[in-house]
């Protein structure tokens, strides 16, 4: 494979991927409610129509980390993304939904210029298989308990090696971890690119 193609094919693929991560955060925040109905709006991505916040704190603030997450993504810089639904009156984690990022070092770690036999994954196979999970993430209403009281949303991102982050993204802090005696795990359909395998779960608390 050439060098050349084989960069812009990993780019493509962190694109994806970012792009991806980037709609499950704004749907998962419409899902659980943790803003108004009124503060989302209806795009269209991934040949679906999908729901994506108004608030342009929400929006920048997400994109800043969509920006740094396919950066990290192309240089194998992150292997986990969290995102965290934290109560508000006592900073408990409600909610974590996780998605681990598997590098294929196959197609990473290809320098030569010899023809390869490996299959290309067409792009609506892979939009097939993101519109799969966001529905799934949308019918998670159905067995996930009702959030009673406020909360908020948090970003964790989980790297490999000492990576530097933006100056604008928060210092993690610490929040209280959902007792495991008292949760739920769910795991989603995969999402595979030519290049990545995403793994979503999400965590839950349980509620009496």
């Amino acid at each position: 494979m050439n060098n050349s193609n084989n960069t812009v094919e990993i780019n493509g693929s962190s694109k994806i991927v970012s792009d991806y991560f980037e709609i499950c955060i704004h749907n998962i925040l419409f899902q659980r409610k943790i803003y108004s109905r009124d503060q989302f709006k209806v795009i269209r991505k991934f040949g679906l129509n999908v729901v994506y916040s108004n608030n342009p704190e929400i929006v920048n603030y997400i994109k800043l980390i969509i920006k740094q997450l396919n950066n990290w993504i192309f240089n194998q810089s992150i292997n986990w993304l969290t995102l965290l639904i934290v109560s508000k009156e006592d900073d408990s984690i409600t909610e974590k939904w996780m998605f681990h990022i598997d590098i294929n070092n196959n197609n990473y770690n290809d320098n030569t210029n010899t023809t390869t036999t490996t299959t290309i994954k067409p792009l609506e196979t892979i939009q097939l298989e993101i519109q799969s999970i966001i529905k799934q993430i949308s019918s998670s209403i159905t067995f996930l308990p009702v959030l009673t009281t406020p909360q908020t949303f948090k970003i964790l991102v989980h790297t490999i090696g000492d990576i530097k982050s933006n100056n604008n993204w928060d210092d993690a802090k610490f929040f209280k971890e959902i007792d495991e005696n008292e949760s739920e795990s769910v795991e989603y359909n995969n999402l595979t690119t030519n290049n990545h395998k995403i793994s979503t779960y999400v965590t839950y608390k349980t509620i009496d």
